[in-house]
Protein backbone atom coordinates (compact mmCIF):
# COMPACT_ATOMS: atom_id res chain seq x y z
CA UNK A 1 0.00 0.00 0.00
CA UNK A 2 2.84 2.39 0.86
CA UNK A 3 4.53 1.58 -2.46
CA UNK A 4 1.28 2.30 -4.36
CA UNK A 5 0.95 5.67 -2.60
CA UNK A 6 4.53 6.57 -3.52
CA UNK A 7 3.99 5.54 -7.15
CA UNK A 8 0.69 7.44 -7.20
CA UNK A 9 2.47 10.62 -6.06
CA UNK A 10 5.28 10.03 -8.56
CA UNK A 11 2.89 9.52 -11.47
CA UNK A 12 0.75 12.57 -10.85
CA UNK A 13 3.80 14.68 -9.98
CA UNK A 14 5.16 13.86 -13.45
CA UNK A 15 1.81 14.70 -15.02
CA UNK A 16 1.55 18.03 -13.18
CA UNK A 17 5.07 19.12 -14.13
CA UNK A 18 4.39 18.02 -17.69
CA UNK A 19 1.17 20.07 -17.75
CA UNK A 20 3.11 23.15 -16.58
CA UNK A 21 5.65 22.63 -19.39
CA UNK A 22 2.86 22.03 -21.89
CA UNK A 23 1.34 25.40 -20.96
CA UNK A 24 4.72 27.02 -21.66
CA UNK A 25 4.78 25.30 -25.05
CA UNK A 26 1.29 26.64 -25.84
CA UNK A 27 2.31 30.19 -24.85
CA UNK A 28 5.46 30.06 -27.00
CA UNK A 29 3.44 28.74 -29.94
CA UNK A 30 0.70 31.37 -29.61
CA UNK A 31 3.26 34.16 -29.27
CA UNK A 32 5.08 33.03 -32.44
CA UNK A 33 1.80 32.79 -34.37
CA UNK A 34 0.78 36.28 -33.15
CA UNK A 35 4.01 37.68 -34.59
CA UNK A 36 3.68 35.74 -37.86
CA UNK A 37 -0.08 35.55 -38.55
CA UNK A 38 0.33 35.71 -42.33
CA UNK A 39 2.01 32.30 -42.36
CA UNK A 40 -1.41 30.65 -42.15
CA UNK A 41 -3.22 32.76 -44.75
CA UNK A 42 -5.38 30.55 -46.93
CA UNK A 43 -4.27 32.09 -50.22
CA UNK A 44 -0.61 32.85 -49.49
CA UNK A 45 0.68 30.47 -46.78
CA UNK A 46 4.31 30.70 -45.66
CA UNK A 47 5.68 27.15 -45.53
CA UNK A 48 9.00 28.23 -43.97
CA UNK A 49 7.29 30.06 -41.08
CA UNK A 50 4.96 27.10 -40.50
CA UNK A 51 7.95 24.74 -40.41
CA UNK A 52 9.67 26.99 -37.87
CA UNK A 53 6.48 26.97 -35.77
CA UNK A 54 6.46 23.15 -35.72
CA UNK A 55 10.20 23.08 -34.92
CA UNK A 56 9.76 25.44 -31.96
CA UNK A 57 6.86 23.40 -30.57
CA UNK A 58 8.77 20.12 -30.94
CA UNK A 59 11.93 21.58 -29.36
CA UNK A 60 10.05 23.12 -26.41
CA UNK A 61 8.16 19.86 -25.78
CA UNK A 62 11.25 17.65 -26.02
CA UNK A 63 11.74 17.71 -22.24
CA UNK A 64 8.17 16.57 -21.51
CA UNK A 65 7.62 12.86 -21.03
CA UNK A 66 4.55 12.72 -23.27
CA UNK A 67 3.55 12.22 -26.89
CA UNK A 68 2.34 15.23 -28.90
CA UNK A 69 -0.09 14.67 -31.78
CA UNK A 70 1.39 14.26 -35.24
CA UNK A 71 1.29 16.46 -37.22
CA UNK A 72 1.63 19.39 -34.83
CA UNK A 73 -1.75 21.26 -34.70
CA UNK A 74 -1.73 24.66 -36.40
CA UNK A 75 -2.82 27.76 -34.45
CA UNK A 76 -6.41 28.91 -34.76
CA UNK A 77 -7.88 32.36 -35.25
CA UNK A 78 -11.18 32.50 -33.27
CA UNK A 79 -12.33 35.61 -35.13
CA UNK A 80 -12.56 33.47 -38.26
CA UNK A 81 -10.32 35.53 -40.52
CA UNK A 82 -8.84 33.49 -43.40
CA UNK A 83 -7.03 36.36 -45.10
CA UNK A 84 -5.10 39.27 -43.57
CA UNK A 85 -5.20 39.15 -39.79
CA UNK A 86 -5.65 42.63 -38.22
CA UNK A 87 -3.67 43.77 -35.20
CA UNK A 88 -5.49 42.84 -31.99
CA UNK A 89 -7.16 39.71 -33.39
CA UNK A 90 -6.65 36.78 -31.01
CA UNK A 91 -4.70 33.72 -32.12
CA UNK A 92 -4.71 30.61 -29.94
CA UNK A 93 -2.62 27.46 -29.75
CA UNK A 94 -3.89 24.28 -28.11
CA UNK A 95 -2.11 20.97 -27.58
CA UNK A 96 -3.13 17.64 -26.08
CA UNK A 97 -0.33 15.42 -24.81
CA UNK A 98 -0.56 11.75 -23.76
CA UNK A 99 1.40 10.76 -20.64
CA UNK A 100 2.42 7.16 -20.01
CA UNK A 101 1.55 6.26 -16.40
CA UNK A 102 3.88 3.82 -14.66
CA UNK A 103 1.64 2.67 -11.79
CA UNK A 104 -0.24 -0.44 -13.02
CA UNK A 105 -3.43 -0.08 -10.98
CA UNK A 106 -3.71 3.68 -11.46
CA UNK A 107 -3.01 3.45 -15.20
CA UNK A 108 -5.89 1.00 -15.61
CA UNK A 109 -8.28 3.28 -13.71
CA UNK A 110 -7.61 6.74 -15.16
CA UNK A 111 -6.01 6.02 -18.50
CA UNK A 112 -6.53 4.12 -21.71
CA UNK A 113 -3.72 1.59 -22.14
CA UNK A 114 -1.86 3.47 -19.44
CA UNK A 115 -2.10 6.81 -21.29
CA UNK A 116 -3.51 9.94 -19.68
CA UNK A 117 -4.43 12.90 -21.93
CA UNK A 118 -3.56 16.41 -20.71
CA UNK A 119 -4.43 19.60 -22.61
CA UNK A 120 -3.12 23.16 -22.49
CA UNK A 121 -3.93 26.28 -24.50
CA UNK A 122 -2.89 29.93 -24.74
CA UNK A 123 -4.00 33.01 -26.71
CA UNK A 124 -2.15 36.15 -27.78
CA UNK A 125 -3.32 39.21 -29.77
CA UNK A 126 -1.82 39.61 -33.24
CA UNK A 127 1.02 42.15 -32.99
CA UNK A 128 2.05 42.35 -36.65
CA UNK A 129 -0.07 43.04 -39.73
CA UNK A 130 -2.75 45.45 -40.90
CA UNK A 131 -4.78 47.67 -38.59
CA UNK A 132 -8.52 47.06 -38.82
CA UNK A 133 -10.29 50.05 -40.43
CA UNK A 134 -7.07 51.70 -41.66
CA UNK A 135 -6.39 51.51 -45.45
CA UNK A 136 -3.02 50.15 -46.56
CA UNK A 137 -1.03 52.46 -48.85
CA UNK A 138 0.21 51.03 -52.15
CA UNK A 139 2.76 53.68 -53.12
CA UNK A 140 5.57 55.39 -51.27
CA UNK A 141 5.99 59.09 -52.10
CA UNK A 142 9.39 60.00 -53.47
CA UNK A 143 11.13 63.32 -53.22
CA UNK A 144 13.39 64.92 -55.83
CA UNK A 145 16.58 66.28 -54.28
CA UNK A 146 17.21 69.96 -55.00
CA UNK A 147 20.52 70.89 -56.62
CA UNK A 148 23.29 71.83 -54.25
CA UNK A 149 24.22 75.52 -54.36
CA UNK A 150 27.72 76.41 -55.52
CA UNK A 151 30.16 77.48 -52.87
CA UNK A 152 30.83 81.21 -52.76
CA UNK A 153 33.85 82.01 -50.60
CA UNK A 154 32.73 85.59 -50.05
CA UNK A 155 29.17 84.69 -49.01
CA UNK A 156 28.27 85.10 -45.37
CA UNK A 157 27.16 81.94 -43.54
CA UNK A 158 23.41 81.39 -43.51
CA UNK A 159 21.66 81.33 -40.13
CA UNK A 160 20.92 77.96 -38.57
CA UNK A 161 17.30 76.83 -39.06
CA UNK A 162 15.08 77.09 -36.03
CA UNK A 163 13.97 73.74 -34.58
CA UNK A 164 10.62 72.51 -35.89
CA UNK A 165 7.72 71.99 -33.50
CA UNK A 166 7.16 68.47 -32.18
CA UNK A 167 3.79 67.20 -33.49
CA UNK A 168 1.11 66.42 -30.93
CA UNK A 169 -2.06 64.35 -31.22
CA UNK A 170 -5.40 64.28 -29.40
CA UNK A 171 -6.01 61.09 -27.37
CA UNK A 172 -9.17 59.28 -28.59
CA UNK A 173 -11.71 57.48 -26.40
CA UNK A 174 -10.83 53.77 -26.20
CA UNK A 175 -13.03 52.80 -23.24
CA UNK A 176 -16.00 50.71 -24.27
CA UNK A 177 -14.26 49.35 -27.38
CA UNK A 178 -13.22 45.72 -27.84
CA UNK A 179 -9.50 45.01 -27.75
CA UNK A 180 -9.33 44.11 -31.45
CA UNK A 181 -10.83 47.51 -32.39
CA UNK A 182 -8.67 49.72 -30.14
CA UNK A 183 -5.70 50.20 -32.46
CA UNK A 184 -7.68 51.74 -35.34
CA UNK A 185 -8.84 54.97 -33.59
CA UNK A 186 -5.43 55.32 -31.90
CA UNK A 187 -3.65 55.25 -35.27
CA UNK A 188 -6.32 57.38 -36.93
CA UNK A 189 -5.64 60.08 -34.29
CA UNK A 190 -2.06 60.27 -35.60
CA UNK A 191 -0.20 58.21 -32.98
CA UNK A 192 2.66 56.07 -34.32
CA UNK A 193 2.76 53.55 -31.45
CA UNK A 194 0.74 50.44 -30.62
CA UNK A 195 -1.89 50.16 -27.91
CA UNK A 196 -0.62 48.15 -24.91
CA UNK A 197 -3.13 45.64 -23.54
CA UNK A 198 -3.27 44.63 -19.87
CA UNK A 199 -3.52 41.74 -19.41
CA UNK A 200 -1.51 41.01 -22.55
CA UNK A 201 -3.32 37.90 -23.78
CA UNK A 202 -6.83 37.67 -22.35
CA UNK A 203 -9.89 36.46 -24.14
CA UNK A 204 -11.23 39.40 -26.13
CA UNK A 205 -12.77 41.96 -23.75
CA UNK A 206 -14.32 45.44 -23.65
CA UNK A 207 -11.86 48.11 -22.50
CA UNK A 208 -12.79 49.60 -19.14
CA UNK A 209 -9.99 52.13 -18.59
CA UNK A 210 -7.09 53.83 -20.35
CA UNK A 211 -3.95 55.34 -18.83
CA UNK A 212 -4.24 58.67 -20.70
CA UNK A 213 -7.53 60.59 -20.57
CA UNK A 214 -9.40 61.09 -23.82
CA UNK A 215 -9.24 64.58 -25.30
CA UNK A 216 -5.80 65.45 -23.93
CA UNK A 217 -2.97 66.51 -26.22
CA UNK A 218 0.08 64.23 -26.20
CA UNK A 219 3.16 63.71 -28.36
CA UNK A 220 2.32 61.52 -31.36
CA UNK A 221 5.04 59.13 -30.21
CA UNK A 222 3.40 58.60 -26.80
CA UNK A 223 2.09 55.21 -25.69
CA UNK A 224 -1.14 54.22 -24.00
CA UNK A 225 -2.20 51.19 -21.95
CA UNK A 226 -5.73 49.83 -21.64
CA UNK A 227 -7.28 47.28 -19.27
CA UNK A 228 -10.61 45.77 -18.31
Amino acid sequence: MLLLIILFGLDFGRVFLGWVELNNVAREAADYAAQNPGAWNTNTPDAAAQAEYRRLVTADASGINCSLPSPIPAPSFPDGSNGAHPIGELVSAQFTCKFQLITPIISNIVGTNGLLSVSASAAFPVTYGTIQGIPVGTAVPTSTPSPSPSVNPSASPSPSPSPSAVPSCIVPTLTGLQTNKAQAPWTAAGFSTSVIFSPLAPPQYNIGSQTTAAGTSELCTSTISVSK
